[in-house]
């Protein structure tokens, strides 16, 4: 049997469920404003000229900046921080095998992202995601039924897919018993 059959019509529904699971339109979702209508490029000329100004900018200019010049409040740093300890906190839980779907997906990522950064250098790959930033909220924008529809598509797929190998392969992995820390 085929994981990826489906038994449903490949004819997009009439309301699929939405990729940022929000109803708001995209502009809203981005904040609304001139950020908002630079990256769905409502202003055309505007949306242009920052990409063409962000492809020829001389990155050499960065090293004149002068460092008294750059300063950061108190209170971003510690938000920062605070985030930065969410996350580690998420990493540990991800790590311990308490999440595997989670811990397989980040091995699959960072599996990806390595052989990415075979091919690119940093400055490469960050010019490569400003283009998309400036591009793919806007092609989203226009084509919203059909990508909302391929990633519905795609997630059952891939869910299907996870039980299909948690169900053949994952639990025949012998686990030993959990035991629980003390408390002191």
């Amino acid at each position: 049997m085929p994981i990826f059959s489906s038994s449903e019509s490949d004819d997009f529904p009439a309301s699929p469920k939405r990729l940022f699971g929000s109803e708001k339109p995209l502009h809203a979702l981005l904040g609304g404003g001139k950020a908002a209508d630079i990256l769905l490029w409502r202003n055309k000329n505007l949306s242009a000229a920052i990409l063409i100004g962000s492809t020829s900018y001389d990155l050499v200019d960065l090293n004149h900046l002068d460092p008294q010049a750059i300063t950061i409040p108190e209170s971003t740093f510690r938000w920062l921080f605070a985030k930065a300890n969410r996350i580690l906190l998420r990493f540990y839980d991800v790590s311990s095998g308490k999440d595997l779907k989670t811990f397989i997906l980040a091995i699959a990522f960072l599996w990806i992202l390595s052989g990415v950064g075979d091919y690119f250098s940093s400055l490469n790959l960050l010019y490569t995601g400003f283009v998309c930033l400036m591009t793919i909220p806007a092609l989203y924008e226009q084509y919203q039924d059909q990508v909302d529809y391929l990633a519905s598509r795609g997630n059952r797929d891939m869910k299907k897919l996870y039980k299909e190998i948690d169900s053949r392969i994952l639990n025949k992995i012998p686990r030993g018993p959990v035991k629980e820390k003390k408390r002191f």
